[in-house]
């Protein structure tokens, strides 16, 4: 049974306590969550906004992570984290939250928010966040749900608060350790809470297998706004351009490939380096019988200019790896040759060797 609608005045909220994997699923479907705006600003280095675009539709299945081990402990972890983030001070050294935690010196109420929550100015963006910060450290996530379901209003935090975890060498490939999707996850929540604090900001806490607990401040600006209004707002008009063109065909007895034909003369075309774009551009069209019978067209001089970089740059490309190659060879022969696994540069970083060589050189 889907859990029924709150509505508190520009607000539409759907509570997530009791809710099916599938319910929530459908219910992310319609609207454009905080992680979907990070892939329509191409951040997202594993999934691109075409894609989003026929998935929103239906027109592909999302990606079955029910087995993936990344979300498995990242969502085993969450709970964990959110607690501990209450007495971490993003000032403070590393790991400063387990003293703080075994003194009980709480510096802030971070509770869970369990409600996907929208505004009616913009009912297409949905925010489902981990959890909402106060600095009055007395408030709890009963007084949040009483906010909602006794009292009729909306909870007005001081900032949200966003739970990841990751591996370090994930870390590692970030500027300050950080996914830059991630800063645009939690500027997404933070417009819709605009009404409610036009202060407000975000607080992501990583959680990293290697031990540590890192915090990141995130603002957000008149700029930001705009950008993710303006983008969300697009895509959400595609979509519907998209839901029109699904009704035309079915209307006009179309088969299913012929359908995604039409669909692709309006479906976004991201300049982006993700893996995955290309290959459902393979294997959702290029590969289709439809297409192998299409025409030929004529190149222009940006087709051969971009050709010919492309030639170029696999030059490079082999060049590079052979010395990247080289230097690895170079690392781990003097790891055994001194017979250590870690060769220490601090404070510049260090060549360490696990399952693989790992090298932090800053």
């Amino acid at each position: 049974m889907k859990n029924k609608s709150i509505v508190i005045g520009d607000y539409t909220l759907i509570p997530t306590r009791g809710q099916s994997h599938k319910d929530w699923l459908e219910a992310r479907s319609h609207c454009i969550g905080g992680s979907d705006v990070g892939v329509l600003f191409n951040l997202n280095e594993w999934f691109s906004s075409c894609q989003l675009f026929y998935e929103k539709l239906g027109r592909t299945e999302p990606k079955d992570l029910s087995e993936n081990a990344s979300v498995h402990y990242g969502s085993a972890y969450e709970d964990v984290t959110l607690r501990d983030s209450q007495f971490c001070n993003p000032n403070g050294k590393e790991n400063n939250h387990i003293k703080n935690f075994n003194d009980g010196k709480k510096l802030a109420s971070h509770v869970p928010f369990p409600y996907m929550i929208s505004h009616n100015s913009f009912p297409y963006l949905l925010a489902n966040v981990d959890g909402l910060g106060f600095k009055d450290k007395s408030i709890t996530e009963q007084d949040v749900i009483d906010m909602v379901e006794k009292e009729g209003r909306i909870p007005n935090p001081d900032y949200i608060v966003e739970i990841k975890t990751q591996d370090s060498y994930v870390k590692d490939k970030f500027q300050d350790g950080l996914n830059p999707s991630y800063a645009m996850q939690v500027k997404t929540y933070c417009t819709i809470f605009l009404d409610q604090n036009p202060d407000i900001y975000g607080m992501l806490y990583t959680f990293c297998y290697d031990k540590t607990l890192t915090a990141h401040n995130v603002q957000i600006d008149q700029n930001d706004i705009e950008n993710i209004l303006t983008v969300s707002k697009e895509f959400h008009n595609l979509l519907g351009q998209g839901k029109e063109i699904i009704d035309e065909g079915y209307k006009s007895n179309l088969n299913e490939d012929e359908i995604d034909q039409n669909l692709s003369q309006i479906h976004p075309e991201p300049k982006t380096s993700v893996i995955s774009y290309g290959k459902f551009l393979s294997d959702k069209f290029l590969a289709k019988e439809f297409v192998i019978k299409n025409r030929t067209i004529k190149g222009n001089d940006e087709d051969i200019e971009l050709g010919l970089r492309y030639h170029k740059i696999n030059a490079e490309i082999k060049a590079l790896t052979k010395e990247k190659n080289t230097i690895s060879n170079q690392f781990k022969s003097k790891l055994v040759k001194e017979r250590c696994k870690v060769i220490d540069c601090s404070p510049r970083g260090r060549i360490s060797y696990g399952k693989r060589l790992t090298i932090t050189i800053k």
